[in-house]
């Protein structure tokens, strides 16, 4: 009895713990003597104390100290980064707190993220508030690059296991995906250059984000693009074509060598779905991956390579009556093109085994190329 009496009672020092909690939260640059200090009266708070001492703790206004304490009171479990921020829900102050833990508070927002990994309660919940975080700090990067350095993202990557990291993975490629909707394929195909070298000079946090947070999930991070961009009136061509762009130009042998086998295995669903917007993704894909130097000549020879080797000799892969479909599809795909270089390649490298259907697409071929290049001219470009 005297035991539970004891934690049920607040003690005379409890306002003293009240107010170091409150002056450390205004000071800039805590001492060891003041660290010590504080930790050594949070140690002294019995169970209820630690509750009170949470509370209060979230009613107070975020000041220059506030989440150096709040990092204190965290590592002795009085107080999560997590229970702090749902705290403050429909505080003015959320979006303040959240980019201040990407730019600064990187275990704190680890904790987040393990939170909506694990808790079943407030996970949802959680992964909503962190997503219009980010999509708040990305959109700003896409308007001034300069804002933020993203530094966040190698510590998160080491602070989180695989399956929370997954989560966390998951996250960032929906937001960035949701940076940019395209009107069509046509948009994709017509602007697919320009994108790509926007993401390489300009847009460059997404190849930050993916050379530091995504850096041991590569294939992981593919397989998510693969499968949101291959539903249907999907319309986040933009971004899809950056991130795989930035993951070709930075990845280990082993996903170059998974990303070969993904495309040969969308030649063959191709073929056999009979399916035009399945080709269309294999085309974009193929590109985005081939973009992978600074050299854009060396870019498409590495296209050309690919094509010859996964369109140029595809009857060595498909059943004749598949052949035939994949052709009539490679035809439906000619009025998608828009940009004479892709064009080119696909007009000079030659389709094995040859015969008569195979020429009369390579006319076509030929025929759409010379008219795109008359609008050109038409054009002056």
């Amino acid at each position: 009895m005297m035991q539970n009496r004891n934690l049920s009672t607040i003690s005379n020092c409890f306002p003293l713990v009240c107010r170091v909690i409150q002056t450390q939260c205004g000071i800039l640059q805590q001492g060891p003597v003041a660290r010590y200090e504080l930790v050594q009266l949070l140690r002294q708070l019995n169970a209820k104390e630690r509750l009170l001492a949470s509370k209060f703790y979230c009613q107070l206004p975020a000041n220059v100290g506030s989440f150096r304490v709040l990092l204190q009171l965290q590592q002795l479990r009085i107080l999560t980064a997590t229970e702090y921020i749902l705290s403050k829900e429909h505080s003015e102050q959320l979006q303040v707190d959240l980019i201040i833990f990407l730019e600064t508070e990187y275990e704190l927002l680890a904790n987040l993220f393990l939170s909506v990994a694990y808790d079943a309660e407030s996970g949802m919940k959680l992964a909503a508030i962190l997503t219009n975080a980010l999509g708040n700090l990305f959109a700003g990067l896409v308007a001034d690059p300069k804002i933020s350095d993203l530094s966040y993202a190698e510590p998160l990557s080491r602070a989180l296991p695989a399956d929370a990291m997954g989560m966390c993975m998951n996250i960032h490629l929906g937001t960035l995906l949701e940076l940019h909707h395209s009107a069509n394929t046509n948009e994709a195909f017509a602007s697919f250059s320009a994108w790509i070298n926007e993401g390489v000079d300009e847009l460059t946090f997404v190849k930050h984000l993916c050379e530091k947070l995504f850096a041991r999930h590569h294939q992981e991070a593919l397989q998510v693009l693969f499968k949101q961009s291959n539903a249907e009136n999907f319309t986040n061509w933009k971004f899809y074509l950056i991130l795989v762009q930035s993951i070709a130009s930075t990845c280990t042998a082993e996903t170059t060598a998974f990303i070969k086998k993904y495309l040969k295995s969308r030649v063959l669903h191709m073929a056999t779905s009979g399916c035009l917007a399945s080709l269309l993704h294999l085309l974009l894909t193929a590109r985005a991956t081939s973009a992978c130097t600074m050299d854009i000549h060396s870019n498409l020879d590495n296209y050309a390579k690919w094509y010859k080797q996964n369109i140029g000799e595809m009857s060595y892969l498909l059943r004749p009556d598949h052949f035939q479909v994949a052709l009539g599809l490679l035809e439906e795909s000619l009025h998608f093109e828009s940009e004479l270089q892709y064009l080119e390649i696909h007009a000079a490298i030659a389709l094995s085994p040859g015969g008569r259907i195979v020429q009369a697409y390579k006319t076509k071929c030929r025929s759409y190329l010379s008219q795109l290049k008359k609008g050109e001219k038409a054009h002056g470009v």
